[in-house]
């Protein structure tokens, strides 16, 4: 049997034809009394029989949202009582039940402002980061804590064997000791001297040697102390002679925070010039960006009035969310090969999702006098190189009005014309409605 192959073009009629109908089963957005495809398309015959345009009532032909109530469709009643004939205007109604998939919202006004994007990578926050370095070279005994863990400060982080530590410890002692001996000598001396029984020469050598023996023993105190030993750790010597801990020297942690890195293993010998871990506190980070030579006048003017840069930072790794940070800081000097600046902001990371050494795009938002009005970059939705929104007209009703639009707001886009300010508009989910009202093309509702 010999098959016979359809054209390409009656493909393509059919496929549009099973398009417009799954529209408007899907959407349920014309309510009641609507009639079959079939028949729709007979009536769409015989009207273009006798001469009839859809082209005079388009949504772009609708000025005022008054002109609505006057027009006619080719049904002879109220273009907006017709179910069939209302998106020809741009109008949808929408079902009470598909309500809950958009969300709406006023037209606003906010302050009016520039955006200067700008790429930069994070780095540490260096005022809240610290290199542990050994106050004293030895071989490493115990290693208490890794790199990834949070740590309080004072928390021990290593236990070093250190002969540096052994002999300040010792030296301590002797002239703790010697420092006693004086002491008791010149108080002897001292009680001769007052009862006449001893010289004067023997009472002032009594009191000076005192003195050096004091000054011995603060000396070899503050040498302890460098090893951030403290006052009850000094008194405890003595009694740490026998135990084996008398050369051990510990290692804490200066400041709460995370290790982001560490240099240390049992047996390594270390001295006092090697960082041994790096604690960072990675709740605030910075960024660093840079910037060109025209657009480091207007940062400075703000800066210099002290009034804030906020900047929104985004990252790849969790688009599309968006990181608040501060400009707090320009640069003193420019790059001779780049002619830029390096800019700083302050980032917030309470979640701790960004790390040092990731690329970022920020956007700085500059203010300027004055108000614009502006609409989510959501509710804009775009046909044959125009833009519209979707503004409710009244009860369930919503109509497509072309705008004009201008800069971007971070998530937001100025409205330039089109929608006056506080109209209710959709601002999420409008692709729903725009396939109501742009059904035409899709090969449903009276075409021409």
């Amino acid at each position: 049997m010999k098959r016979t192959l359809l054209p390409i073009s009656a493909i393509l009629f059919l496929v549009g034809c099973v398009t417009g109908v799954a529209v408007q089963w899907r959407f349920g957005l014309l309510a009641g009394g609507a009639r079959t495809p079939a028949a729709h398309s007979d009536e769409h015959e015989e009207h273009a029989a006798e001469g009839h345009s859809h082209d005079e009532h388009s949504a772009e032909a609708v000025n005022s949202l008054d002109d609505l109530n006057k027009m006619t469709c080719e049904h002879e009643i109220s273009i907006v009582d017709c179910d069939n004939c209302r998106f020809e205007v741009g109008l949808v109604k929408i079902d009470p039940s598909l309500a809950s998939l958009i969300e709406t919202g006023p037209v606003q006004e906010i302050d009016r402002s520039r955006s200067l994007t700008l790429t930069g990578q994070i780095q540490l926050d260096r005022t809240r980061a610290v290199e542990v370095v050994s106050t004293g070279s030895g071989r490493v005994e115990q290693v208490r804590r890794l790199i990834g863990e949070k740590v309080q400060a004072g928390d021990v982080l290593a236990v070093i064997h250190s002969a540096d530590l052994g002999q300040a410890k010792a030296t301590f002692l002797e002239v703790q000791a010697r420092r006693e001996l004086a002491e008791a000598t010149f108080k002897r001396e001292k009680n001769l001297y007052e009862k006449k029984i001893s010289s004067e020469a023997d009472y002032l050598d009594a009191l000076n040697a005192f003195k050096a023996a004091q000054a011995a023993y603060a000396a070899a105190d503050r040498r302890l102390r460098l090893f951030d030993l403290s006052s009850e750790q000094i008194g405890g010597i003595k009694d740490e002679q026998a135990n084996g801990e008398f050369a051990d020297l510990i290692l804490r942690a200066p400041q709460s925070g995370v290790i982001i890195a560490h240099g240390v293993s049992v047996g390594k010998i270390v001295d006092t010039t090697e960082s041994l871990y790096t604690i960072a506190e990675l709740a605030n980070l910075w960024v660093w960006c840079d910037v060109y030579e025209a657009d480091l006048a207007v940062l400075h003017e703000q800066l210099s009035q002290q009034k804030p840069l906020e900047a929104m930072v985004r990252v790849r790794a969790f688009e599309p969310e968006v990181f608040h940070g501060v400009v707090d800081f320009i640069g003193n000097v420019m790059d001779e090969h780049t002619r830029t600046v390096k800019v700083r902001v302050q980032l917030e990371n309470p979640e701790g999702k960004l790390r040092p050494g990731m690329f970022v795009d920020v956007e700085v938002g500059i203010r300027q006098p004055g108000r614009v009005r502006a609409v989510p970059l959501s509710a804009v939705m775009s046909d044959a190189g125009k833009d519209f929104v979707f503004q409710q007209w009244k009860d369930d009703l919503w109509v497509r009005r072309d705008i004009a639009t201008g800069d971007k707001y971070g998530e937001l886009v100025e409205l330039l014309g089109g929608v006056s300010p506080g109209s209710r508009i959709v601002t999420s989910g409008a692709f729903m409605l725009k396939s109501d009202v742009l059904r035409e093309k899709m090969g449903a509702g009276c075409a021409d």
